[in-house]
């Protein structure tokens, strides 16, 4: 049951409650009352027509009695006659002339002599009453002789003060009752509605405590289909996110901890390389031009590496930051392909590295930033050459549309990549070569360049050996339709 439905019932119940409880403390202490202060009292004779109607039920037997010869006959009628009398504690009397014939009740004492001679004012036929006592009278006729009939009855009466006081002590007694009632109405019924906001408040409170403690695998199993369902839902979801956060954040720790640490090792190579040969230039070790030539050109293309390893270190960090221009438009990725070959291919052949273009699409459109697909392309090459088997090796291109996306494939001869390795391939400075022992063959910023290029331009990218050997690069871009 949701809260919502909790506090409606909580308010309806509210009413109906006090309501019928008051009723029945109402009920009770009107009996308390009858039967305090009238304790003598039969309860039904305060009601002038039942008295009425019992006093003609008496005469009516009274007369059958008289009329009745048959002795086992008229002994059951006495009973009903004192039956009759003891139910209503009244005193019938039955005369004959002046001599009594039958007597049934406790009589009225001393009273009953002042009451007859108000009664004999009444020619004997009606009622008095001295305020203590009622008398009534009345003649019945049995086998042809008239006989008198007398019936008393106790008059129930309260004084005037008695019964304020009653009234009053009644109403604060109902007051203090309803407020009683109210109370531990509103008591149970505030547990009611609490219990089912407590619980879940203490549970979530223990969530949040787990987290704060740093255990980010809790979760909240809470069954209810009430409101508070749809917040533990969130929290659990909160603590899947904030746990996949915090191992995102110390993976990138990881991460700039390796960058840093590769950093330092494959610029020191190099490094290395340049202080030995200028100290070889310094020493007088090149004693003739074509010693000094040499050191100089490998000066130049260790700075030379050295340049190229910043420059994408610093296009990376800019990608990482989001801060490298972005300006994507529509483009014939095979169009862009076929001029990215032509302006280059001599370049790459020089480095040992023939390119081959195979199969293309006639045209192919993608939205995209020329720069960023260039970059994709030259250091999916430089890759090639750089770990090429053989002193010429070949990457072939070639791509195909479908399923509303263009593909993208180079492949090459090389010697390939453990299986293991292919997931990290793309991770930044992540090499095949683990102990770094041939920093030649690059830092291993230039795939992970291509994975955020790729991933800019709304596509993706993951590398395969070949069954005949080599590594082939898939990528996998968006169509743009008209």
């Amino acid at each position: 049951m949701t809260i919502k439905k909790r506090l409606f019932l909580s308010n309806i119940l509210m009413i109906i409650i006090p309501a019928f409880l008051s009723v029945l403390a109402l009920a009770a202490g009107l009996f308390l009352f009858f039967v305090t202060a009238f304790p003598h009292a039969e309860y039904r004779l305060g009601f002038h027509a039942e008295l009425v109607e019992i006093r003609y039920d008496a005469a009516e037997l009274a007369a059958d009695w008289l009329s009745e010869l048959d002795s086992r006959r008229k002994s059951e009628m006495e009973s009903h006659l004192a039956q009759l009398a003891e139910e209503n504690r009244l005193t019938i009397q039955i005369f004959d002339g002046i001599d009594l014939l039958l007597q049934l009740g406790d009589g009225m004492g001393t009273a009953q002599e002042d009451l007859e001679y108000a009664l004999a004012a009444l020619d004997g036929d009606g009622t008095v009453s001295n305020g203590e006592y009622d008398l009534f009278g009345t003649e019945i006729s049995a086998n042809g002789s008239n006989y008198l009939l007398r019936i008393a009855n106790p008059v129930v009466t309260l004084p005037k003060h008695s019964l304020k006081a009653w009234v009053v002590g009644i109403g604060f007694l109902m007051i203090v009752l309803v407020c009683f009632i109210i109370f531990l109405t509103n008591r149970f019924l505030t547990r009611f509605v609490f219990r089912k906001i407590a619980d879940p408040l203490k549970t979530l409170a223990e969530g949040v405590r787990q987290i704060r403690d740093g255990n980010l695998t809790h979760q909240i199993a809470y069954g209810e289909a009430d409101e508070f369902q749809p917040v533990c839902e969130d929290f659990n979801e909160m603590a899947r996110r904030l746990k996949a956060s915090v191992e995102q954040t110390q993976k990138e720790e990881e991460s700039r901890k390796e960058l840093l640490a590769s950093i330092s090792h494959d610029i020191r190579s190099p490094l290395t390389s340049i202080r030995a040969y200028v100290e070889g230039l310094l020493d007088g070790v090149a004693d003739t031009r074509e010693k000094q030539a040499l050191y100089l050109s490998t000066i130049r293309k260790k700075t030379v590496e050295i340049n190229q390893m910043v420059k994408k270190l610093f296009l990376f960090s800019k990608m990482e930051l989001g801060e490298c221009p972005y300006n994507p438009k529509r483009l014939d990725i095979t169009k862009e392909i076929r001029e990215f070959i032509l302006a280059s291919s001599d370049e790459y052949l020089g480095r040992g590295l023939r390119i081959e273009l195979r199969s293309l699409p006639e045209a192919a459109a993608v939205e995209a930033d020329p720069t960023y697909f260039r970059s994709i392309l030259q250091n999916l090459l430089d890759n090639s050459a750089k770990y090429k088997g053989k002193e010429t090796g070949t990457a072939a291109i070639s791509g195909e549309i479908s399923a509303e996306k263009f593909f993208l494939y180079v492949d090459d001869d090389g010697p390939g990549v453990p299986e293991e390795a292919l997931p990290k391939l793309f991770d930044v400075f992540y090499r095949s070569d683990p102990s770094r022992k041939n920093p030649n063959q690059g830092s291993g910023l230039g795939l992970a360049i291509v994975a955020k290029s790729a991933a800019r331009m709304g596509g993706a990218v993951h590398a395969e050996n070949r069954p005949e050997g080599g590594l082939r690069v898939v990528l996998e871009f968006p169509l743009k339709r008209e």
